[in-house]
């Protein structure tokens, strides 16, 4: 079996967070990926194209460069990196974070293991650049457990996920409908579609989490995913269901300042809310 990864990168990243991210996918890995998958959405800054150029001579013809010259957004950026994907399993990654040295190992040998499951997920560890956050987040583990709580918050984290191709090739693709929510938007339609998901408990990822982030999760996305998450309870319970409740807490939490919001997230509160 071959293994892809898929990782999207634009204007704003940081260079070295690129740097990082590129070699945590291949310089430490247990299970080196056979394609490397990286989505230049729009134009890029001189540095993150040195980065790019650096990777590129170090790896060769396994990494595969999918070009834009328009910011398309995450989704679409992957939808076209999906194309290019010839690995029998997907993983994906963002240009941001860590991989932990034997992530592709452990998810992938998940998936030889149980080949009913479509795609698989696993614990992460927040950081951020200060060092002074160092906090594991855990996902519910079975697709029953999943289906119970995907309407309290995602069950997946999104850059910890590896999928089988066959679940793309079925015709799945991350929907743009709703703003920086295309990764539940897919979880729920995977779910509706019968389409079985599992989490493993390892850590398999280092999840940089910044001010910036609880800024742009604020109000920004605030109605956005109010709609995601309307939609998906709908799609998965019909319209007499009391979960609707849990979108629309979602909203107003999501409208309060900022540094409400990063306490609720560094609290445990949150992991007692969503269980």
């Amino acid at each position: 079996m071959t293994l892809s990864v898929l990782m999207s990168t634009y204007i704003k990243e940081k260079p070295h967070y690129l740097d990082e991210a590129l070699d945590s996918i291949w310089s430490i890995q247990t299970r080196k990926p056979d394609q490397i998958v990286l989505v230049e959405d729009g134009l890029l800054t001189k540095e993150l194209y040195a980065i790019i150029k650096k990777w590129k001579e170090i790896i060769g013809d396994k990494l595969t460069i999918v070009s834009s010259n328009q910011n398309k957004g995450l989704a679409l950026s992957l939808n076209d990196g999906i194309e290019a994907c010839t690995g029998d399993f997907i993983a994906r990654m963002d240009s941001d974070d860590i991989a932990i040295a034997n992530r592709f190992e452990l998810e992938e040998r998940f998936l030889l293991e149980h080949p009913n499951t479509d795609i698989v997920g696993g614990a992460l560890q927040e950081f951020n650049d200060n060092n002074s956050l160092d906090k594991i987040r855990q996902y519910p583990q079975s697709v029953q457990e999943i289906r119970n709580s995907i309407h309290k918050a995602s069950p997946l984290g999104h850059p910890t996920v590896m999928f089988r191709k066959s679940f793309f090739d079925a015709g799945h693709r991350y929907n743009n409908k709703y703003y920086i929510c295309e990764d539940v938007t897919l979880w729920f339609e995977a779910l509706a579609s019968g389409a079985i998901i599992n989490n493993i408990p390892d850590v398999v990822l280092r999840f940089r989490r910044n001010d910036s982030m609880m800024k742009r999760r604020g109000k920004q996305k605030a109605w956005s995913e109010f709609l995601a998450y309307s939609h998906g309870i709908y799609m998965l319970n019909g319209v007499f269901t009391l979960k609707y409740v849990y979108p629309f807490a979602r909203m107003v939490f999501r409208l309060m300042p900022s540094s409400f919001i990063k306490h609720i997230y560094n609290s445990n509160l949150r992991n007692k809310i969503t269980k």
